[in-house]
């Protein structure tokens, strides 16, 4: 169907190595764009390379380390000097730091909130610019259902989440002006390779089936899952959709449970 193509646009997708990232990479190259990933991880990236270009598509490699300021904006200038012109910028990168409100040290919050939300408004300086000046373009930034609930040992992550899902509406009414469409997408637990690794453990098979009980259809998510909304949210399909924090969960914040 011609309005979720993606042909001749160019995407880029921090935490483009694995998971959620990658499996968003492929599909916009399955839909027809070129695709441009940021990432640490050496293996994973070219793993990701070699699944774009089976579909014909152009793949660039940015190997950064968004955490710090500079990797961010290292990682903004390499794109820009890779591409002058950037259609969709796909703000994934994320990480997470369990522990308690009251245990979690200075360093954990602060490197929670430099991956989440610091490089998510990093990335977006780089590269939307040119988005304005062509007045055309689609921000995705993933975020997590945890911006909308309570999670015990997750208060760094939800929080950094929450303030993605605000900083999602303040880009939606600065820069919807000029043709450049922000949402975010809010998964529940998707199975990643490492979710896998986690919930698959039969040391956690208890655990799973409770926190599966609360979701209405009684499953986590699948990366691919989330690649689709992505892929909508990013074609011509979705062009009246604007400065949303989606829930993609199941079901499971209406859940009477």
């Amino acid at each position: 169907m011609k309005s979720f193509r993606l042909d001749g646009k160019r995407a880029l997708i921090s935490g483009g190595s694995k998971g959620i990232g990658a499996a968003i990479a492929k599909t916009f190259a399955e839909a027809g764009a070129d695709i441009g990933i940021i990432g640490r991880d050496v293996n994973g990236l070219e793993k990701a390379k070699t699944a774009v270009e089976k579909f014909k598509r152009k793949c660039f490699v940015i190997k950064e380390d968004i955490a710090s300021i500079e990797g961010a904006r290292r990682a903004g200038k390499k794109a820009l000097e890779l591409s002058p012109e950037w259609d969709i910028l796909v703000n994934n990168a994320g990480i997470c730091k369990i522990n308690s409100l009251l245990e979690i040290t200075q360093d954990e919050w602060d490197d929670t909130f430099a991956v989440n939300l610091r490089a998510t408004l990093l990335l977006a300086q780089m590269i939307v610019p040119q988005m304005i000046k062509r007045k055309t373009g689609k921000i995705i930034n993933i975020s997590s259902i945890g911006a909308f609930v309570g999670t015990p040992g997750l208060g760094s992550y939800a929080a950094a989440k929450a303030a993605m899902n605000q900083l999602t509406r303040t880009m939606a009414v600065e820069w919807g002006p000029y043709n450049i469409h922000v949402n975010a997408i809010c998964p529940t637990i998707i199975l990643t390779e490492m979710a896998q690794q986690i919930w698959n453990n039969p040391t956690m098979e208890e655990q799973r089936k409770g926190k599966e009980k609360k979701i209405p259809l009684h499953r986590f998510g699948e990366a691919q899952e989330v690649a689709n909304v992505a892929l909508f949210l990013a074609s011509p399909a979705a062009n009246f959709v604007h400065g949303v924090s989606l829930p993609l969960d199941g079901g499971m914040t209406i859940s009477p449970l």
